[in-house]
């Protein structure tokens, strides 16, 4: 399977991508770690529900441990020091805090799933780019590690998007651009302010069904459509506005701010070279810019990737969807 892929990094050091990934999720984390943990000393409102949650609760410290391990593996990410086994070594801790939210709030922090989800990618792309250079038999340069981490992270950011839109279209059918479920969120929601305009806005959505219809059909088309995040950084920056904007009505009519995908996308999709107009510049293990064409995926990884989506698939009954 060959990668046709572009970027407005490509001849540049990607160093502040994979600083930018490793700031994002290590903040969003640190969150989550002070929530799990101020949640943990009042189980009487939040009653541990496992085993879990019963032993981390019980040890002082447990979430800022937990952080500490994530800012090990966080800062080793961010210097490129071994990146497959810091991007898992932050993966592994960060599934542990959240199997411990869930057991304590009855839902994983979803703020955390996509920062988790660019960090996968970048580890999968480093560890194509290992197993490409094992098959030449050549060690793997920063430049091409780099360029198919930022190639992975881009990836699993539009796979999660798209898995959202199949989820819509998997609960509801094509029936849930109908307006009803866009209604029902924002009549549950507060908006973000009481400003006229915007009561004027989410009083539109609640009594012309026509509005709501359009904003519904608007959010499973920009959803399914961020795959479109993969062809080009013409197309991406285009696709990731428009997420963005959907990200910015969400957050106007309901109060529910994804801050980490808008920053990731910000990260990923802006031609930050350009626009900070930064020379090319060659790493120094290599005499030009690394190339895609021909780079193959191994059967082997393939394999591997389909294996944790079915396993994924196989679990789900017994995960966190399936709480009561």
């Amino acid at each position: 399977m060959s990668l046709g892929w572009s970027s407005a990094w490509d001849g540049h050091d990607r160093a502040p991508l994979r600083i930018g990934i490793a700031v994002i999720a290590g903040l969003e984390l640190l969150v989550e770690c002070l929530q799990v943990g101020w949640q943990s000393r009042d189980p009487a409102r939040f009653p541990p529900t496992g085993t879990l949650s019963e032993w981390l609760g019980a040890i002082p410290g447990a979430a800022l441990g937990i952080e500490a391990m994530i800012l090990v593996g966080l800062v080793a990410l961010a210097r490129d020091r071994r990146p497959v086994i810091a991007g898992l070594w932050v993966l592994l801790w960060g599934a542990l805090l959240s199997e411990w939210q869930t057991q304590i709030f009855a839902s994983p922090s979803r703020n955390a799933f996509f920062p988790g989800a660019a960090m996968l990618g970048w580890v999968l792309g480093q560890a194509w780019a290992h197993e490409t250079a094992d098959l030449r038999d050549e060690a793997a340069p920063r430049a091409l590690r780099e360029q198919l981490g930022e190639a992975g992270a881009v990836a699993c950011i539009a796979a999660a998007y798209l898995g959202s839109c199949l989820s819509k279209l998997g609960a509801a059918g094509l029936g849930w651009a109908d307006g009803d479920q866009i209604r029902a969120l924002v009549l549950w929601q507060q908006p973000l302010a009481s400003w006229e305009w915007l009561a004027a806005y989410r009083e539109g959505i609640l009594r012309v069904p026509a509005l709501a219809r359009a904003a519904s059909f608007a959010t499973l088309v920009i959803e399914g459509g961020a795959l479109l995040l993969l062809f080009g950084p013409r197309l991406r920056l285009a696709w990731a506005t428009l997420l963005v904007g959907l990200h910015l009505n969400i957050i106007l009519l309901c109060t529910m701010p994804y801050l980490e995908p808008m920053a990731l996308l910000g990260l990923l999709a802006v031609p930050w070279p350009r626009l900070l107009r930064r020379p090319a510049k060659v790493s120094a293990d290599e005499e030009s810019p690394p190339s895609l064409d021909g780079v193959r995926m191994p059967p082997a990884m393939a394999l591997w990737l389909g294996g944790i989506v079915l396993l994924a698939w196989i679990l789900a009954p017994w995960g966190w969807r399936a709480s009561p």
